[in-house]
């Protein structure tokens, strides 16, 4: 099994793996690494080749004899690297991967069991979260749900507020444990989404539902 999960858009049981990748010492001194979402991909022999963090920026990925995955594949990660440059483009070396999952639409089959959250923010085309789990190690299932839509006019145009709540099942997993899931929610993915919409997500938190917004005009 890949140490990434690809990006796909079906609702998928949540597991996180984790590729660590032991950072080089040189002369006494770490490298200052920086840690991002992004989408890294492979070629055609399943190497990994290149990255997009959400800003925008793209890297060449200079350490391709990463444990190899699914050729031509786009993944979502977390990605700790340290960027280099050759001169004439952007590399970067990779230190560590987390894998991470792109919601789906899941309002079909809406469930809000409790669930915990870090932090939730928007950057390129995402909204990215760090969620938890109480867990025995069974499998849980996350998504988004569209609970409504409202259309407002503003700057001569209509924009729309998309109201979404965080998918949770916890199926038969006994509460226990503490388990981290990563999330993106990929924004050209919501139904008739323009640039300039807002967004809400509502999140059934252990301590009650918390709302975040977002405008994708900033």
């Amino acid at each position: 099994m890949s140490n990434l999960l690809r990006v796909v858009p079906p609702l998928i049981a949540c597991f996180i793996i984790l590729c660590a990748i032991s950072c080089d010492k040189k002369d006494g001194i770490y490298p200052s690494m920086t840690t991002k979402f992004g989408d890294i991909r492979t070629n055609a022999d399943g190497v990994l080749t290149d990255m997009t963090i959400d800003n925008g920026e793209t890297f060449i990925i200079t350490n391709t004899n990463i444990n190899p995955h699914r050729p031509d594949t786009t993944y979502r990660a977390i990605i700790g690297y340290v960027a280099e440059s050759n001169g004439t483009s952007k590399e970067a070396y990779i230190h560590s991967l987390t894998g991470a999952m792109v919601l789906a639409d899941s309002s079909v089959q809406a469930l809000h069991h409790p669930t915990g959250i870090e932090s939730m923010w928007m950057e390129g085309k995402y909204i990215n979260m760090q969620l938890s789990a109480k867990s025995q190690g069974g499998k849980h299932y996350w998504g988004y749900c569209i609970d409504k839509v409202e259309q407002s006019g503003e700057d001569n145009r209509q924009y729309a507020h998309h109201h979404l709540s965080i998918h949770h099942n916890q199926g038969n997993d006994p509460l226990s444990y503490t388990e981290t899931y990563y999330c993106s929610i990929l924004l050209p993915y919501l139904p008739n989404f323009k640039q300039g919409d807002t967004i809400s997500i509502c999140v059934n938190t252990f301590k009650g539902v918390k709302t975040w917004k977002f405008n994708s005009r900033n």
